[in-house]
C-alpha cells in the first residue's frame, strides 16, 4: 500500500503560541484513520495544515507535508473538506443549489453535475432533501449534507474535522458505512478528528493527539486500553469499553469487534 500523506518534522507556531514541534506521521492510501485529543490537542490545526488552508503569513511552518508525493498546495483537489460545526457553511438556501456550487466551480458540464448529485444523493439516501431549504434540514441531516457536499468530486482524501458531533447514532452509522465501501472500491482515505473515543472504533489507525504532540498511535482496539493515559488527557472511554475492561473481557477490543452494538450483545451472550 502506498503513502497518500506524508508529514515529516512538522513545525508551526500562531504568533503568540507554539503548537507542533517537529510533528511527523504517514497515512497509508486507503485507510480510514482517526484522530483523537481534547478541544486544545491541535486537531483542527493539523487538519488546515494537511489542506494547506492555513496562511503562512498568519503562522510559522517548517518541515514538509506531501499529499500524493506532491506539495500539498499542488493538491487542493485531492481533498473533500468537512470542518466542525454548520453555522456559516452554507452559501445557499437550497440544498440542490449548494450541492451544485463546488462543481460548477470545477467547470464541469451541466448534465454531468445533474448526474453527479443524483448519483451521491442515492447513495447518502437524501434524494429527498435536493429541493428542500437548508434552514428546514436538522443539523444531523446538515452534517450529512455537508459530507456529501465534499465526495461530490470523488477526492484522494477526505478530511473530517470533529464532523460527526451533531449527527444522530443512526446516520452516522449509515455515515461509516458508505466510508467504508468507498475506501474499499476507491481507496479513498479517511482522516477523522474527533473527541469521542466511540468515534475510533471502526477505523483502521488512530493517532492521539495533546498539545500539538502525538502521545499513542496504534489500532483502536489497544489505543481504548489505555484508560490512565486517556483520562489524563480529558478523553473518557466509551461506557462499554469502560465495562468490558473492568469486567476484563477484552474479547470486546478484539479487531474484528467495531460496532457498538455487537459489543452490546455480545457483552450479554
Amino acid at each position: 500500500m502506498s503513502k497518500i500523506l506524508e508529514i515529516n518534522n512538522l513545525t508551526f507556531s500562531y504568533p503568540e503560541k507554539p503548537l507542533f514541534r517537529g510533528l511527523s506521521l504517514e497515512i497509508e492510501e486507503g485507510k480510514y484513520i482517526t484522530i483523537v485529543g481534547n478541544n486544545k490537542s491541535g486537531k483542527t490545526t493539523l487538519m488546515k495544515l494537511i489542506c494547506g488552508i492555513l496562511n503562512s503569513k498568519e503562522s510559522i511552518v517548517a518541515g514538509y507535508a506531501y499529499v500524493n508525493h506532491a506539495r500539498i498546495h499542488d493538491n487542493s483537489r485531492f481533498f473533500g473538506v468537512v470542518f466542525s460545526g454548520i453555522d456559516n457553511k452554507f452559501l445557499f438556501d437550497n440544498v440542490y443549489k449548494e450541492m451544485a456550487f463546488p462543481l460548477e466551480n470545477l467547470n464541469i458540464p451541466v448534465p454531468k453535475i445533474e448526474e453527479k448529485i443524483l448519483e451521491v444523493a442515492k447513495e447518502f439516501g437524501i434524494t429527498k432533501f435536493l429541493d428542500r431549504k437548508i434552514e428546514n434540514l436538522t443539523n444531523s441531516e446538515k452534517q450529512e449534507l455537508l459530507i456529501a457536499i465534499a465526495l461530490l468530486h470523488d477526492p484522494k482524501v477526505l478530511l473530517l474535522d470533529n464532523a460527526f458531533s451533531m449527527m444522530n447514532k443512526k446516520t452516522k452509522q449509515k455515515i461509516e458505512k458508505i466510508l467504508i465501501e468507498r475506501i474499499e472500491r476507491d481507496k479513498l482515505t479517511v482522516i477523522l478528528t474527533t473527541t469521542n473515543l466511540n468515534e475510533i472504533i471502526s477505523s483502521d489507525y488512530t493517532y492521539v493527539l495533546n498539545n500539538g504532540d502525538i502521545i499513542m498511535e496504534g489500532k483502536p482496539s489497544s489505543i481504548l486500553r489505555e484508560e490512565k493515559i486517556l483520562n489524563r488527557i480529558g478523553l473518557e472511554l466509551p461506557f462499554m469499553i469502560d465495562l468490558s475492561l473492568k469486567l476484563e473481557f477484552y474479547e470486546l477490543l478484539d479487531d474484528e469487534i467495531t460496532d457498538m452494538d455487537r459489543m452490546v450483545d455480545t457483552l450479554w451472550k
